[in-house]
């Protein structure tokens, strides 16, 4: 009952449909939990040394939309944000709807009332937003999560964004952040053979050289996930060598 009040009220408030731009993410960005990147100088340097564009998402939602607004207020960075739930929504330049294809739990699924409920609230701010065929391929605190159970086989996964693009995906995501489960670049060119109309972009723990190379074979855009920075004792410096790396 309450989740029907809830949604009846965000259907009956006015919303203008916001569409993506054309290019929806740069080659390279990073996705930073606002519970350990709290600090707009961090975000005012990493614009400085050439970022277009952050992520931000992860467990942090109760300080997000200070740290959106306050970043959209003091430098230049396109602001996107990956939402976990509807309580993570706030007004950004981008808003990431992501359809998690590969989850199990009904709350979470495409069509799930998590999923219905997020889409409702990122409406509701009148943003642009990007819809993503999302798969989690990692042992990672995601997959606990949405109950994902991880596609293995490279065909098999390629197949499930064949079928992404055909039901009217545009954008696919592949999450991999979990050092011991990497994606492989046969993937990739698999993948990209079967959706190439799709945009595909990777997040995953890997080094600058590593990144380059997947992007090399296909990958449109890499994600480096907000746990490498956090465990880095100069998180800008290594910031800065794989954007050097991948603008190459």
């Amino acid at each position: 009952m309450h989740s029907h009040a809830a949604a009846q009220h965000l259907l009956e408030l006015p919303c203008s449909r916001a569409l993506a731009p054309a290019t929806p993410l740069s080659r390279f960005s990073l996705l930073l939990d606002p519970d350990h990147f709290g600090d707009v100088a961090f975000f005012a340097e990493l614009h400085s040394m050439g970022y277009a564009d952050v992520l931000l998402g992860g467990t942090g939602s109760h300080r997000l939309p200070a740290l959106v607004a306050e970043i959209r207020r003091t430098t230049a960075l396109r602001v996107i944000v990956y939402p976990s739930g509807p309580d993570a929504v706030c007004e950004a330049d981008l808003l990431v709807l992501p359809d998690i294809m590969n989850s199990r739990a009904p709350h979470a699924r495409p069509f799930g009332p998590g999923a219905v409920m997020t889409a409702l609230a990122i409406a509701r701010t009148g943003c642009p937003w990007l819809s993503v065929a999302h798969f989690i391929q990692g042992q990672s605190t995601a997959r606990w999560f949405y109950d994902a159970e991880p596609i293995r086989d490279p065909g098999l996964l390629a197949h499930h964004c064949r079928y992404a693009e055909m039901v009217g995906y545009r954008n696919i995501a592949l999450d991999y952040e979990d050092p011991t489960t990497q994606v492989e670049p046969e993937t990739i060119v698999r993948i990209k053979k079967s959706a190439p109309r799709c945009h595909l972009t990777v997040s995953d723990e890997v080094s600058p050289m590593r990144a380059y190379e997947l992007a090399q074979h296909g990958v449109d855009t890499m994600i480096l996930p907000s746990n490498v920075l956090e465990e880095a004792a100069d998180p800008l410096a290594l910031a800065h060598r794989y954007l050097a790396r991948l603008l190459e």
